[in-house]
């Protein structure tokens, strides 16, 4: 029965090869929208590991020139640092000049020697007291200290238990030595963190603290942690009073950590939401031109069609051959679509690893039976008037 199908649609190349396709693109976009889905529902729903609430950044900018020396950067920070100390409710103050759901970046950084496994992490600056504020305790080691931003051979580096567990599956990450895409200086790591996320993004929980030397310009940002109820309404304000008076030529902003937060996981949802919203579209677009199509190969036919009807074909027959049609028609676009999308997540996995995304297979699987099932649903109404054609289309010219 397949070969005489075949052999059928071979005579009419150019709308099977469009109907192939359109399921094939359909397929391969509704399944990376699917793969979006998820990951930004489950991104939504990933607990943070640190309590935002608690914690406070303020970005100081002087109007004046830049910083001429790590020396008076350093002895700025000493002073706000000590200021910040004095505020009531507050805890502890690190500077930062990348935070959580902030100011942070991936770098790909792989184990040492050569050839070992390799991870993209989220970049948090920390020259002593970041990971500590953040209420971060050390699982394996120690947290940064300030003198580790000295020049060094290698410069000290804490790791969160999930970059860990990547770049190194023994378990043993404490003493080794990683290096990353962007710097040639190695790190060495010195600790090992609970996970947390750090940012809007894949692998939120892979994050690496790294003591850098102070960039020297106009801007000094702080991390605050506030007493454990979350400090009060006024703490804040206090917050940009104290770092004022230490120095009132600059401008100070202070907002709570939460909202970075907070908007991370409304853009995670919102994401997620127009990934489904995508999937929706594709099954329509494949629905409505599986329809097109598929009336066009009947309209078409219609001589040959009432040519099977005058050979004693009956409805029911006719209307199974443009469903059988539309099933192998459908099944060959999702194989079509799952090489091309095999290939393509390949080669974007070798030109850009950052970018890969894994797929659940149970997802994907879904999504081709919703798409064959579009496509199926789509030919009922041109099988129906494909059956309704008159044996007397035979004699038509």
């Amino acid at each position: 029965m397949i070969g005489p199908i075949v052999r059928a649609l071979a005579r009419q190349k150019i709308p099977a090869l469009l109907m192939v396709l359109e399921t094939a693109f359909g397929f391969a976009v509704a399944v990376h929208a699917s793969g979006l889905a998820v990951h930004y529902a489950r991104a939504a729903a990933a607990p943070r590991g640190i309590d935002t609430r608690s914690l406070l950044l303020a970005v100081t900018e002087r109007d004046g020139p830049s910083f001429a020396s790590r020396g008076e950067h350093e002895a700025a920070v000493r002073r706000d640092t000590e200021a910040l100390a004095r505020v009531a409710g507050v805890r502890g103050a690190a500077e930062a000049s990348s935070a959580p759901f902030n100011i942070t970046h991936r770098e790909l950084v792989e184990a040492t020697p050569p050839g070992g496994a390799s991870a993209l992490a989220w970049m948090l600056d920390d020259r002593g007291g970041v990971a500590a504020v953040l209420g971060l305790a050390p699982l394996e080691g120690r947290l940064l200290a300030p003198g580790d931003a000295a020049d060094t051979a290698a410069t000290p580096a804490v790791v969160t238990q999930a970059l860990a567990a990547r770049l190194f599956p023994d378990g043993r990450a404490v003493g080794q030595i990683v290096r990353r895409s962007a710097r040639q200086k190695p790190l060495a790591i010195v600790g090992v963190v609970p996970s947390f996320r750090a940012a809007l993004g894949p692998d939120a929980g892979s994050v690496l603290f790294a003591a850098e030397g102070p960039p020297l310009g106009r801007t000094l940002a702080y991390l605050i942690r506030l007493d454990s109820d979350g400090g009060d309404d006024r703490a804040g304000a206090r917050v940009r009073e104290a770092l004022e008076r230490a120095d009132p030529r600059r401008v100070v902003l202070v907002r709570a950590l939460d909202e970075g937060a907070e908007l991370d996981t409304h853009t995670n949802r919102g994401a997620g939401a127009l990934a489904l919203a995508l999937i929706g579209m594709m099954l329509i677009v494949v629905f409505l031109g599986r329809i097109g199509m598929a009336s066009l190969l009947v309209s078409e036919r219609r001589q040959a069609l009432g040519i099977r009807r005058a050979l004693g074909a009956t409805r029911a027959d006719v209307a199974r051959l443009i469903l059988m049609e539309n099933a192998l028609l459908t099944t060959a676009g999702l194989t079509v679509g799952a090489a091309a999308l095999a290939a393509l997540r390949a080669a974007a996995r070798a030109a850009a690893p950052e970018l890969d995304l894994p797929l659940d297979p149970r997802t994907v699987a879904l999504v081709a039976v919703a798409v064959w099932l579009a496509g199926m649903v789509a030919a009922l109404l041109p099988a129906l008037r494909a059956s309704a054609v008159s044996p007397a289309e035979a004699s038509r010219s």
